[in-house]
């Protein structure tokens, strides 16, 4: 049997994306740009089965036992594996199962870790290229486009040219470019009620949306400048600005999202005053409550020691810069 298990990240949006051009061809409205994760990560071991059999489609509990996958995680797996199938032209039944290291569905990109490491273990179950390119683009045929951004690590731009929008994704900077950390404040691990993809076809709704369109450019300017010149100062004031402003849309959408709850207002605000303070810390969220505490290795400590204890964090998960999905050589089954 031909096992192949593949672990690959999430990420977190520095630069958002919101609103898609073309939702069948996976493409944005707008050019985004993401720090891949290196403990958030996805699992996904996949092995033939005989022909004529049927796909098996299981997840890992915390508690490590193997349950068939949830409806809406079955959904998304065989749209992803179809999409694959047609591309390689590769009709082999599957055995796949998956497991998080983070929870699923609030918010903290489980959908670019869970189809990127779907997309590159099903290329290498067809003996092809692995390569981060690659990778992207098959990680994008799941819909899921923070998925394109998974494939690469450190500080990624989907796409990598701004004049074409429908271009590959491309990686800025390693990850030892500029080793940040991200202390993330897990507000509630339940599945959100509404998915980022329904988000994304509401975004055009709202009567800011085109003007943050038109904002976007000189914003990603100034934060590839950040990145590059590892100012974080720079790079906090967008990063916040842009996370404010991306949930501003949502919930002046027709009907309104609202992804935050209480303790994400009480963790920005505290945020804000500890940079206020002289720290090194700023942070953002994706279209989810959890709250992404980004910081220097320097104040790493400080910053975790000053927020701790805020009531209503029911989890804090301590990630960092990381590289982009690999082969293991141990299994889910």
């Amino acid at each position: 049997m031909k096992r192949i298990t593949v672990s690959s990240p999430s990420n977190i949006a520095l630069i958002k994306y919101w609103g898609m051009r073309d939702e069948q061809l996976t493409q944005p409205n707008n050019v985004s740009l993401s720090m891949t994760l290196s403990q958030c990560v996805s699992l996904c071991t996949m092995a033939p089965l005989h022909r004529g059999s049927n796909d098996e489609i299981l997840w890992k509990t915390s508690e490590g036992t193997l349950v068939p996958a949830s409806n809406s995680m079955r959904f998304g797996i065989e749209h992803h594996l179809g999409q694959l199938r047609q591309h390689f032209d590769h009709w082999q039944p599957l055995r796949i199962a998956t497991s998080n290291s983070f929870p699923t569905g609030a918010g903290i990109a489980s959908s670019a870790a869970g189809f990127s490491a779907l997309a590159m273990a099903f290329a290498l179950q067809c003996d092809q290229s692995s390569d981060g390119a690659h990778i992207s683009e098959l990680a994008r045929l799941s819909g899921s486009g923070s998925a394109a951004r998974s494939a690469f690590g450190g500080f990624v731009q989907w796409p990598g040219d701004a004049r074409q929008l429908a271009g590959p994704t491309q990686q800025f900077a390693p990850a030892h470019h500029w080793p940040l950390h991200d202390l993330i404040a897990v507000v509630d691990a339940r599945h959100k009620k509404v998915s980022s993809r329904q988000g994304h076809r509401l975004a055009s709704s709202s009567p800011f949306y085109q003007t943050r369109l038109d904002r976007l450019p000189e914003r990603l300017a100034t934060v590839r400048r950040a990145i590059l010149n590892r100012d974080f100062n720079a790079l906090a004031d967008a990063v916040e600005c842009e996370a404010v402003e991306m949930h501003m849309i949502a919930m002046t959408s027709q009907p309104p999202v609202f992804y935050w709850q209480p303790t994400t207002l009480v963790l920005l605000e505290r945020v804000r005053q500890l940079r206020g303070e002289g720290l090194q810390v700023c942070a953002t969220m994706d279209a989810g409550p959890n709250v992404h505490v980004l910081c220097t290795a320097q104040h790493r400590s400080q910053v975790f020691a000053a927020l701790r204890s805020l009531p209503g964090v029911i989890r804090w998960i301590f990630d960092q810069a990381g590289d982009g999905p690999r082969q293991l050589d141990h299994h889910l089954f």
